[in-house]
């Protein structure tokens, strides 16, 4: 009997990477081989995988920013520095 770890595919769209479990970037409910492809190659990151080139089939308009993305700006933003109007 093997120890192998089952692959499993990147949610990305056309990436052709698969990862270990306990590798996974998860995002959205989604999980991906990289931050990059979770992020949806934001400014056209590649994919980490040299023989991998998913950044190239995505559009602007499928660079949606993420759920996460989000949240993440909202928490470095917050506390406004102006104060609360009466």
């Amino acid at each position: 009997m093997t120890n192998a770890k089952p692959n499993f595919p990147c949610a990305c769209p056309d990436c052709t990477c698969s990862f270990a479990a306990d590798k996974a970037v998860e995002r959205d409910g989604k999980q991906y081989c990289s931050h990059a492809c979770a992020d949806l190659h934001p400014n056209g990151t590649p994919c980490p995988s040299s023989d991998c080139d998913c950044e190239r089939s995505m559009t602007l308009g499928d660079r949606s920013v993420s759920d996460s993305k989000l949240d993440e700006a909202v928490e470095e933003t917050f506390p406004a520095s102006d104060p609360i109007s009466p």
